[in-house]
């Protein structure tokens, strides 16, 4: 194929906006797409060339790996060889050996399938994984396993004429079915969806198609002004107007898409009128392309830097440090380019079984440094075992309950749910109704349901707020099927009382909910009155069939993840305070209390336990002995709560006020 330097600069629109967005860069919400862009760069340009060459008779798969291996592996081992160094230095023992097992992923080039099985509602921040962005390599890689092979397969099947047009038909068909279950696995799946190569083929095989040639040069030269034009303004409105909150990939993957596909078949126009289209001739000019050219090396290393810089800070970085860590990515992605990535790419190093003797050598190093990592429980020994033992906490969950939450809606219909407390107690059963916190203080509500002699059952659900009527966007949970099983649940089974639990504070902060009086996706003012009217409704409709209704108010929890935090302070021997002040607290969670105290008598018992926490106007996020109350940001840790079995149990009983004054007294509660 010939070289066009407009892809070069293409590269350049793919990776900038990709590294502005991870350093939180304001107006670029949507630079994540620029992973979409290169997917579809990447299918054009090795289809193109794996195409000519099957057609030229001098395709093989072992020179075909070669080059990927040359064009690959060099940055890629020098950029973990680094990150091994500075996590050795800066990582604690779990995160350390979590990073062991992403080194080994992403050297068997598995690391998209390493973090999906790692995501989900109680994962770790993105943030805090140095080896995250290499999922995206390791999409490429296993799509590159199987393209050469259909398109031999093509070849073989289909000599002469024809192979062309079945082909094309083929990667057409491949592509529809991928995109097909993009689109049908996102709203269940969308962790699978985002990660796995059969979800994102199709925007590799979108570049393949015009790598193949399937859509002609027009002879109208205007054709490819405005398709060059239109592909950067689908490019630009995708990176300005997305943000995290919109529903990814799916259908709205296809902007950027279509946007890196229309730029590319701009470029191809030069012949109808003797000139490259405007787009393409900005592209080619020597900023972008150098930019382009560095591209890999940018990608590669911008993220481990910023984690690496997170990771210590514990916050948001300073615009210094920030403005520093950018400069150094710059400076350290092009000396990889210029003295890593070109020599090994065009020079005589990794020709032939070298490549492949070389590749196989680092693929066991790291290996080996993985399997250590674990043999060596992260290299605990580095620190003072009082770490350990903090960043234990982090595992000090309700392991036992596991089986009573995320209950679907035909389970939650059909009354089949975990039930707490006494099993023989008479009586119609309570109903505990809530999220992933009504999980991690169930041991709490066992016992103290066995202490009342009474009996519950348990309707959770990891991030559903427990209301009626309200629906969390771009989530997988189903949510409003689940409180409508509850609303019915509550009828047959002939249940009086309710306890409503969850992190409110989350809901109202960090999610977009909707009800039937807002249109569209909702924004974070309409969310608070969303909520607000929501918990108006559910509990007068609750109060209104004679039920009593029993709120926990939401936990303080952290500032950042406790465990860390707190290991983090002894490791490295500096002050780093995860707590929030009572200020802070009262402060997230203001319209709850207002519309809590407008609830007035409707509500039976209110559990307020951060009454018990925040005083002396600090939210403590540790007990005496230095272990943290929380296993994450917020949720309970089973071995440090145990003080407020009193609370909970008072509460349940009916004996504890309705708390409104940090240093009003629970009963039978004092943190160790």
């Amino acid at each position: 194929m010939q070289y066009r330097p407009d892809v070069d600069g293409l590269r350049a629109v793919a990776v900038l906006p990709v590294v502005l967005f991870h350093a939180g860069i304001p107006g670029f919400g949507g630079g994540f797409v620029g992973v979409d862009v290169f997917f579809v760069i990447s299918g054009y340009l090795i289809t193109g060339l794996i195409a000519e060459e099957i057609r030229q008779g001098r395709f093989s798969l072992a020179g075909f790996y070669e080059r990927r291996i040359r064009r690959i592996v060099p940055a890629l081992a020098v950029m973990l060889l680094a990150c091994t160094v500075a996590a050795s230095a800066l990582l604690l023992p779990l995160d350390y050996e979590e990073f062991g097992r992403s080194v080994v992923a992403a050297a068997l080039s598995f690391s998209n399938v390493f973090f999906w099985r790692q995501s989900g509602y109680f994962s770790d921040a993105a943030e805090l994984k140095p080896l995250l962005h290499t999922w995206s390599l390791s999409v490429e890689e296993q799509f590159y396993i199987v393209l050469p092979l259909f398109l031999l397969t093509m070849a073989w099947l289909f000599r002469g004429r024809g192979a062309q047009r079945w082909t094309v038909a083929g990667v057409v068909a491949l592509a529809a079915g991928s995109f097909a279950l993009s689109v049908l696995g996102l709203e269940r799946h969308p962790d699978a969806v985002f990660y796995l190569m059969p979800t994102r083929a199709w925007e590799l095989l979108l570049g393949a198609l015009l790598g193949l040639g399937a859509v002609p040069p027009s002879r109208r030269a205007w054709v490819h002004e405005a398709a060059g034009l239109a592909g950067l303004g689908l490019i630009g409105w995708a990176v300005f107007m997305f943000d995290r909150m919109t529903a990814f990939p799916g259908p709205n993957a296809l902007v950027p898409c279509l946007g890196a596909a229309l730029v590319i078949y701009a470029g191809t126009g030069a012949g109808a009128g003797g000139r490259l289209p405007l787009a393409s001739r900005l592209l080619a000019l020597r900023g972008p392309v150098f930019v382009g050219l560095v591209s890999y090396s940018l990608y590669l290393w911008h993220w481990p830097l910023l984690v690496f810089a997170h990771y210590t800070a514990f916050g948001p970085l300073e615009p210094a440090t920030l403005a520093g860590v950018l400069a150094l990515t710059a400076v350290v992605s092009v000396l990889s380019w210029r003295f890593v990535e070109k020599p090994f790419r065009t020079g005589p190093w990794l020709r032939g079984r070298r490549a492949f003797a070389h590749g196989a050598a680092a693929l066991v190093l790291f290996l080996g440094f993985g399997g250590w990592t674990l043999a060596s429980n992260g290299w605990a020994a580095r620190f003072d075992p009082q770490v350990s033992r903090v960043e234990a906490m982090a595992n000090s969950r309700n392991l036992d309950y596991v089986a009573c939450k995320d209950r679907d809606p035909a389970h939650v219909l059909n009354g089949d749910l975990c039930t707490v407390g006494a099993a023989d107690a008479a009586g119609e059963p309570w109903l505990i109704w809530g999220d992933s916190h009504a999980w991690a203080m169930l041991h709490l509500f066992d016992e103290a349901f066995r202490q009342a002699g009474a009996r519950a059952i348990v309707a959770s659900y990891d991030g559903c707020v427990p209301l009626f009527g309200v629906s969390r966007v771009h989530y997988q949970g189903p949510c409003r099927a689940i409180a409508d099983s509850v609303d019915r649940l509550i009828e047959r089974e002939g249940v009086r009382r309710v306890v409503m639990t969850a992190y409110w504070t989350g809901y109202y902060r960090d999610t977009l909910q909707v009800d039937g009086t807002v249109t569209g996706p909702g924004d974070r003012a309409t969310t608070a009155q969303v909520l607000n009217r929501g918990l108006m409704r559910t509990v007068d409709r609750l109060s209104a069939r004679g039920i009593d209704v029993y709120l926990t108010d939401p936990l303080p929890g952290a500032r950042w993840n406790a465990p860390r935090a707190l290991a983090a302070a002894v490791a490295w021997n500096r002050p780093i305070d995860p707590a929030y002040s009572l200020e802070d607290y009262q402060t997230m969670n203001r319209d709850f209390f207002q519309t809590v105290e407008a609830l007035g008598g409707e509500i039976r018992g209110r559990l307020s336990l951060w009454t018990l926490l925040c005083g002396g106007g600090r939210c403590r996020t540790e007990d005496d002995g230095g272990l943290p109350l929380y296993f994450d940001t917020n949720h309970p840790a089973r071995d440090t709560f145990g003080f407020a079995q009193g609370p909970v149990t008072a509460f349940i009983r009916g004996r504890i006020p309705l708390a409104e004054a940090p240093d009003a007294s629970l009963e039978g509660g004092t943190i160790p």
